[in-house]
């Protein structure tokens, strides 16, 4: 089962531009803001003209707003206060064995804030929208934590009180957590922690948790029963309706956790699997018509981020020649 899930600081990521997008996070905001009741006069006329200041601002509304209706992922952010379950995981001390180092920041606590009500004078909440672009970006450093997106996945996160939620809008996301309380939720599947590393996902193919260290409760919604996991245990919803748990070994762990730190790990993996696994991370892209290489297996390590040295590789395990071409980097 393996295979399906294949220090604080204010400053803002190097790679900002395509991690954190301050349109994104205001649209979601006035969404958000939305949904909690009808605007007063002033404030109505304020997002007006938010919404006509730029088409941009527009677009970015009507995408959130799509997102934020398409799961019902108004339930997630509308948790009223004593219904969080009071037995919170007790926070293991856990180093991993490769732990995700990173060292950009962003703070929870900046950015777009807002009323948790439609009323002047309500409390506020701050916002944050994360959205990775063609590339494994720089792990994102919260308040708490460290976050990890995979290519092409959004995540959006909501402070309220003491508690953030963070909730996968689509991709897969790696989470490691150290400290104060967090609900995070993929689609259906839900998990407080208080310190927990671990890996959610939410796709076509189904919702998912797999937790690295630590343990995190899992909840499944009104009138069903949760329970805890464990380190190497896992949950899945399937597209179907179906849950399936299970749990992987300490090396297991290592190899579906491996794009967290931008490795490239093959199991008796084919070729053509490989050359898809790379391009998924890269815009220069490997190609081969030769039908005989791509059935070959191959195991290692690689780098996700260095499509040519993978494709001399591959040129040297298997005698075939790598020519460069704008089209990218064809074996043959």
């Amino acid at each position: 089962m393996a295979g399906m899930f294949a220090q604080h600081d204010d400053a803002m990521p190097g790679n900002a531009e395509k991690c954190v997008h301050p349109v994104d996070e205001a649209a979601f905001a006035w969404v958000i803001r939305l949904d909690r009741g009808a605007l007063a006069p002033e404030v109505a006329r304020e997002l007006d003209a938010w919404l006509t200041a730029d088409s941009r601002h527009q677009g970015a509304f009507l995408r959130a707003k799509a997102l934020w209706r398409s799961a019902d992922r108004v339930a997630a952010f509308r948790v009223p206060d004593g219904t969080v379950p009071a037995e919170e995981p007790v926070a293991p001390g856990f180093v991993g064995r490769r732990r995700m180092v990173g060292s950009v920041a962003a703070s929870l606590l900046v950015g777009v804030t807002l009323g948790a009500t439609a009323e002047p004078g309500a409390a506020c909440e701050p916002v944050r929208f994360f959205r990775s672009g063609s590339e494994l970006p720089k792990p994102v450093r919260l308040t708490g934590g460290d976050f990890r997106l995979d290519r092409t996945s959004q995540i959006l996160c909501l402070k309220r009180g003491a508690r953030i939620y963070a909730d996968l809008l689509a991709g897969r996301v790696r989470v490691d957590w150290r400290q104060g309380p967090i609900s995070i939720r993929a689609g259906s599947v839900e998990l407080d922690t208080v310190a927990a590393s671990l890996v959610m996902r939410c796709d076509p193919e189904g919702e998912s948790a797999l937790l690295l260290d630590g343990d995190a409760r899992l909840r499944r919604g009104a009138g069903r029963p949760g329970h805890m996991l464990r380190r190497g245990q896992w949950v899945r919803l399937t597209p179907s309706g179906r849950w399936e748990e299970g749990s992987l070994s300490a090396d297991d762990l290592e190899y579906v956790s491996a794009w967290s730190h931008g490795r490239l790990e093959l199991r008796a993996t084919s070729v053509g699997e490989a050359l898809r696994n790379i391009n998924f991370y890269n815009d220069r892209k490997i190609f081969s018509s030769d039908a005989v290489l791509l059935r070959q297996r191959i195991d290692g390590i690689f780098s996700l981020t260095e499509p040519e040295t993978f494709a001399r590789s591959l040129c040297r395990m298997f005698h075939v020649r790598l020519v460069t071409s704008g089209r990218g980097l064809e074996l043959r």
